[in-house]
């Protein structure tokens, strides 16, 4: 019997998570980004990311049976044509139809142009894999917030995703709502918490750095941690308030410190709002965005 095989790309602003799922088998592998990088050099990266998943493809005399590529927004996720722009990632894709690259790449290599293909919303992604198969299982109101380069969201109710209901925009995320003297996603990202480890004259900026000082006891670390999750308690408190979520179900790389960040969260929303609204973060976040892909793919089939 033909294995079958699905190719779920993660694109995200620091690495790309790639993963050949087939049967119940999983291989991922991880590769950076260059996403501040020039047109053609980044499209020669996923090109070489995209070949080298469809050798194996060949080489196991598999049958692929789709290609999902999870991509921050904003984006032209019908047409797959990238409208990114001066958000310090990817702006060099602006306007190009990255889906015709994909096809072109799939003809290279010997496989049919209409194989079942869809580009998704990281965060949308996320969202359906973890209300299907995570921690949004068995919940009516779910919030997920995806922490990392950008501030991704997705409100779930009744296995239906939110849009222009309870204060949120037509699209339903909140990235680009004012939120102190910028936006949302100013503050509630990779740059917001390195504005916090600096306001408290922190060596570590980055993320990892703060995570592994925080691991090794750095109280200072674990403090910037604590003032970054009182920041999205605070922005999220409006909408917990309108929603009133059953839980909120945190993913992104910066989610991976969250027992340092989840008191802060609880502070931020209130008292009220922290006892009734469960926090919960994801196990596996690129994994689930996989999931949330394969069930978007066989939808559409």
């Amino acid at each position: 019997m033909t294995e079958e095989f699905y190719l779920c790309l993660d694109v995200g602003g620091t690495e790309i998570k790639v993963n050949l799922l087939h049967g119940n088998q999983v291989e991922c592998e991880k590769y950076p980004s260059h996403a501040e990088r020039e047109k053609l050099e980044i499209l020669a990266h996923f090109e070489s990311i995209v070949k080298r998943q469809l050798q194996v493809v060949q080489e196991q005399k598999g049958a692929l049976r789709g290609i999902g590529v999870a991509f921050p927004g904003p984006f032209d996720y019908d047409n797959g044509i990238s409208l990114i722009k001066g958000l310090r990632k990817y702006d060099a894709l602006y306007q190009i139809k990255l889906k015709s690259y994909f096809q072109k790449w799939l003809v290279d290599m010997d496989f049919p142009e209409n194989i079942p293909f869809l580009f998704e919303n990281d965060a949308v992604a996320f969202s359906i894999g973890e209300y299907i198969d995570g921690v949004g299982q068995h919940a009516d109101k779910v919030m997920f917030i995806m922490l990392g380069t950008g501030c991704g969201s997705t409100f779930i109710e009744k296995g239906e995703i939110v849009k222009n209901k309870y204060g949120l925009q037509e699209n339903g995320m909140i990235y680009q709502d004012p939120f102190l003297d910028g936006t949302i996603e100013d503050y509630l990202s990779a740059n917001g918490l390195k504005m916090v480890a600096r306001q408290m004259n922190m060596n570590e900026l980055d993320g990892l750095a703060l995570y592994q000082a925080s691991q090794k006891g750095s109280q200072k670390a674990q403090d910037v941690f604590y003032e970054f999750g009182y920041l999205i308690g605070t922005a999220l408190q409006r909408y917990v308030q309108s929603f009133q979520p059953d839980c909120i179900a945190f993913g992104g790389q910066i989610a991976g410190s969250m027992k340092w960040m989840k008191p802060g969260i609880q502070a931020g929303l209130g008292q009220e709002q922290s006892i009734r609204t469960k926090i919960k973060t994801s196990e596996n976040g690129t994994l689930s965005t996989c999931k949330g892909l394969v069930y978007l793919l066989n939808q559409k089939k």
